[in-house]
């Protein structure tokens, strides 16, 4: 699993987001679109987890949850900051994969 979001820093006020995106690679850094599979996300620090998706059309699957199945190898997470600054971490893990880590700063 590759995390990367959008940027490093955002500012602490509900109106502010980060993009993560959720990339499923195999051992060459190459995204694996042929087996999608449940990502689990667990949060901790000075913002909050407010909506998951993948951009499949036929996806039924509430956006506010803390999981998301991928695919083509990808979904995305949503992290809001709280009005306090401090640090976002976000980690993501699904079966049989090795999970990642993500640091964002809330200022």
């Amino acid at each position: 699993i590759i995390l990367k979001a959008d940027r490093e820093m955002i500012v602490a006020n509900r109106n502010d987001l980060a993009y993560v995106k959720v990339n499923l690679v195999d051992d060459n850094g190459l995204l694996v679109t042929n087996n999608d599979q449940m990502v689990y996300f667990e949060t901790s620090g000075k913002a909050g987890l407010i909506a998951v998706g993948n951009g499949n059309p036929k996806e039924m699957k509430s956006f506010q949850a803390d999981s998301c199945k991928t695919w083509q190898g990808r979904c995305l997470a949503i992290v809001r900051a709280s009005s306090q600054p401090g640090r976002y971490r976000l980690e993501a893990t699904a079966d049989g994969l090795k999970s990642a880590v993500i640091n964002i700063e809330i200022q």
